[in-house]
């Protein structure tokens, strides 16, 4: 532990995309129910350019702007290591994405910033632009690698890490935490029934809604900044949507730091306030008003769609999709702030990071004292076709699908290739649709090696893994994870159970 209990520390961000200053001809005046500006961005404002990433939805191309990106530099100093958080408001990171900045970052500063101690975060925006992936299922969706995407998300990812690095200044760290309640359900209640009913009554909701709060000040007390995660998918924007927007985590943020900096313009504040994607979110969405059906524009509160799965779309709590992002965003907002002012919880000690390449294909999991179980290569199943309430899939595929179809397994195993028996056995009960894990033309489809990363900063651990999302009660990837970190824990000699 540190004879002091300040750290050096600075937030700042961004604008991730070139902007122009010319506002959208697409705009329609209920858009304007977010207060940010609109501008358009010169690489995604026409028809038909640059797919957006999220909904896997190859019609959803960028077609003007609802609210900015941005990318938003946390960076933590305590005399002898540094280590640097970045939320930026793009759907996820990738492998890709990641190693450019940690390039570009090393052109500029050497090892001082490097693969153990920068840790990038995604919104997980589901209407930022695509086209940053190295593998083929992430690309499709997207028309491929697309360099007018890639190229101002990492110059903008680094310039906002330039800003903290020059504006460093000592502070202190404080921590809150409550919850969040009537801003989100499970996305996939049907799914969630099949978890074993010991396991869901460990639980009080089938969501989680705890919000976590960092906050940061200056030795004067003065706010400088604030992370908070909340489990909630950014999808308050739904599948129909066209425009760029940093949805309801984003709005959360611009709310924040309207507040915090009055009369300064969106980018140009003095502080960062945000909401990095947090660590549960796979079936947590923004909560569920009612679905539209396009065709007989009937609705529902069941979860599940009455005709063609395509045809539906869930909406939040407002009107349309734009109120939900409203509304989600400022409950988000509401509840961080007031958690922010009440953050008395001191956060002192050292700083740590490790980083380690995990080859998920083959991890030896320990279940019990006489049962070990192993990963195998990923593979998509039949539940991963039919969607979630935020947007149904094609074909009417169900979710919780246990048995295949020997119509579309024989199809898609001609077309792309059986799973081998090894594969078969390893998901079972699954049901393979897609062999993902054993594909790799024109280049591999899924990832088998990724990254896995910790920060420490005194009592407070943030875990990164590339590309991921949890469910609540998913036991055996927590498994997987908690050996995991444990394995790059060892590495930087911190006992896992002082870290929360």
């Amino acid at each position: 532990t540190l004879s002091r209990s300040w750290f050096r520390l600075v937030l700042t961000f961004m604008e991730l995309l070139e902007t122009s200053s010319t506002p959208s001809a697409l705009m329609q005046p209920h858009i304007m129910m977010l207060p940010p500006p609109c501008f358009t961005v010169r690489t995604m404002i026409h028809c038909g350019g640059p797919g957006q990433m999220g909904y896997a939805n190859t019609q959803q191309k960028a077609a003007g702007i609802h609210t900015r990106l941005y990318s938003r530099a946390f960076i933590i100093d305590d005399g002898t290591r540094r280590v640097v958080f970045v939320t930026a408001d793009v759907g996820m990171i990738s492998q890709r994405l990641r190693l450019e900045v940690l390039q570009a970052l090393q052109e500029k500063y050497g090892d001082q910033y490097r693969q153990d101690n920068v840790v990038l975060s995604g919104t997980h925006t589901h209407c930022g632009p695509g086209g940053y992936f190295q593998y083929t299922l992430f690309m499709i969706s997207s028309s491929g690698y697309i360099k007018a995407s890639v190229q101002p998300l990492v110059n903008g990812i680094v310039k906002s890490i330039d800003r903290a690095h020059q504006n460093m200044r000592p502070g202190r760290i404080y921590r809150n935490r409550g919850e969040l309640d009537h801003s989100s359900i499970n996305r996939s209640p049907h799914s969630y029934m099949n978890n074993p009913e010991d396991e869901r009554l460990r639980y009080k909701d089938n969501t989680d809604k705890q919000v976590l709060v960092l906050k940061f000040t200056d030795l004067d007390g003065d706010g400088i900044g604030m992370l908070s995660w909340f489990a909630v998918h950014a999808v308050s924007m739904n599948y129909t949507n066209r425009l760029v927007s940093s949805d309801n985590m984003g709005y959360a943020s611009y709310l924040l730091e309207q507040d915090k900096n009055p009369g300064e313009l969106p980018g140009q504040v003095r502080a960062a306030w945000t909401e990095p994607s947090s660590e549960l979110q796979s079936d947590i969405s923004n909560i569920l008003k009612h679905f539209l059906v396009y065709d007989t524009v009937q609705r529902t509160v069941s979860s599940a769609c009455l005709c063609q799965t395509k045809m539906c779309a869930a909406f939040g709590p407002g009107d349309d999709m734009f109120e939900s992002t409203r509304i989600i965003g400022q409950n988000i907002y509401m509840k961080a702030k007031e958690l922010y002012a009440t953050a008395v919880e001191e956060v002192t000690g050292s700083v740590q990071s490790a980083h380690q390449w995990v080859n998920m294909t083959d991890v030896s999991v320990p279940i019990n004292s006489s049962h070990t179980v192993s990963t195998c290569k990923p593979a998509l199943g039949h539940s991963f076709a039919a969607g979630t309430t935020d947007g149904g899939g094609d074909l009417n595929f169900t979710q919780g699908a246990v048995e295949g179809d020997p119509f579309w397994d024989g199809i898609a195993g001609a077309l792309l290739g059986r799973p081998s028996n090894e594969t078969k056995e390893c998901h079972r009960p699954k049901p393979i649709l897609f062999n993902t894990g054993e594909m790799n033309t024109p280049v591999p489809w899924h990832p088998q090696i990724v990254d896995v990363q910790i920060l420490t900063v005194g009592s407070v651990a943030v875990v990164a893994l590339v590309s991921i999302e949890l469910t609540t009660t998913i036991i055996i990837i927590i498994i997987i994870i908690i050996t995991a970190v444990q394995v790059i824990i060892q590495l930087i000699l911190i006992p896992l159970k002082h870290y929360s």
